[in-house]
């Protein structure tokens, strides 16, 4: 398999960063803007949305074999007088859950180049290049995407999101889909139509920004109940091996955290603490 070369741009800001660069400029725009501790900055930059190095550490913390793993030559003082320091290693897979909290918080990311952006066959398929911008009537940067197109992406995407396919996790889905039906959107019609787009996405590096658009989108279609309830068809899906792997547990936070904001750990933590199912948060 190609190595991934994608190169990411901020909007308004001309330079192109490698992944960990990326993580690194968000955070010093982000402490730039806003005054917080540091039990404040894990709160918003979770340590999930790395792994089990954090996507922050005091810098007093870093002992001499760790200190590889982060920017210590770039600490940032906070506020309140600690030191903090960036994590370094990130790949495909995490700088995901970042870009997803990123936009969420109103950073624009664009990818760059990835390994098979110069392919014009595949630029010519999907004509608009995504950003994250809020639509009524599509899903901005797609191709006329509508409501069960968003709700397909969404579910494709936590269905991978632990890089494993059950069965029952396909029954789920087929399940929600019926039931979807029954309300008038036909996701099942839309599914093969999204599940190709969705791999172009993935293969010129949109995938994430489409990922934060369609979860937009759901959020500004969708009242209460409604998110409600697609929220928990995402948490059955997840749920069928009856452990919530770091990846799908991720991705549910951060959709919960769009949909119910300061509400999303007890959507998602309490939910499955209550039913006894385990989560694997790091």
């Amino acid at each position: 398999m190609a190595k991934d070369f994608t190169k990411y741009k901020l909007e308004d800001l001309g330079e192109s960063f490698s992944k960990a660069r990326l993580v690194q400029k968000v955070l010093e725009i982000y402490l730039s803007n806003f005054q917080v501790n540091y039990s404040e900055l894990k709160e918003i930059w979770f340590d999930g949305l790395q792994g089990g190095k954090g996507v922050v550490r005091l810098a007093s913390e870093i002992d001499n074999k760790n200190e590889r793993n982060y920017y210590m030559d770039a600490p940032i003082q906070l506020h309140d007088g600690s030191k903090i320091v960036i994590c370094n290693q990130w790949g495909k897979e995490n700088l995901s859950n970042f870009i997803l909290q990123a936009g969420l918080l109103g950073f624009k990311i664009i990818p760059e180049s990835g390994e098979e952006n110069s392919n014009g066959e595949l630029k010519e398929k999907i004509e608009k290049k995504p950003n994250a911008e809020e639509n009524t009537e599509t899903v901005f940067g797609s191709p006329n995407w509508e409501v069960p197109h968003a709700i397909a992406f969404v579910i494709r995407h936590t269905i991978f999101a632990d890089d494993e396919v059950h069965d029952g996790e396909i029954e789920t889905m087929k399940a929600a889909c019926e039931e979807f039906e029954e309300n008038g959107i036909n996701v099942r019609e839309v599914w093969d139509l999204v599940d190709d787009q969705a791999e172009l996405y993935r293969k010129m590096g949109w995938h994430d920004t489409m990922l934060l658009n369609c979860i937009n989108f759901i959020n500004n279609n969708f009242d209460d109940d409604d998110k409600k309830r697609f929220l928990q068809i995402l948490m059955m899906i997840c749920a069928v091996d009856n452990v919530i792997k770091h990846g799908e547990y991720i991705t549910l936070i951060l959709i919960a955290k769009t949909f119910f904001p300061g509400r999303e750990h007890l959507f998602i933590d309490q939910t499955y603490e209550n039913a006894g199912i385990k989560i694997i948060k790091e």
